[in-house]
């Protein structure tokens, strides 16, 4: 009975050791580097595919670079909602406040 506890707690402690670190859950994808986003793909360095992936990804950093924060959010109504508070469409727009003392 000893030697099972102990050989399934050896085991145990042996497969958590060679379990890797995962680097890419940690970080959101937006803060990835180019490299490790097209190797989560599965892409090999080398290929064309794999620099048309790098290419991909770093122009895309280059066309965002101060956007880590998503533009809305959703309330607790599911309304899309802006920085400032205001509810917005599908576009973007800002939609028309509604209050009982707002007359257009």
């Amino acid at each position: 009975m000893r030697t099972r506890i102990l050989t399934t707690m050896g085991l145990a402690l042996v497969a958590a050791g060679c379990e890797g670190p995962y680097y890419g859950k940690e970080l959101p994808v937006a803060a990835q580097p180019p490299a490790l986003i097209c190797a989560g793909y599965g892409l090999r360095p080398g290929g064309p595919t794999y620099d048309t992936c790098i290419a991909y990804q770093e122009s895309r950093a280059q066309a965002y670079p101060s956007q880590s924060v998503p533009p809305f959010r959703m309330d607790q109504y599911n309304n899309r909602v802006d920085a400032q508070g205001y509810r917005v469409d599908g576009t973007g727009r800002r939609m028309p406040v509604d209050s009982l003392y707002y007359r257009p």
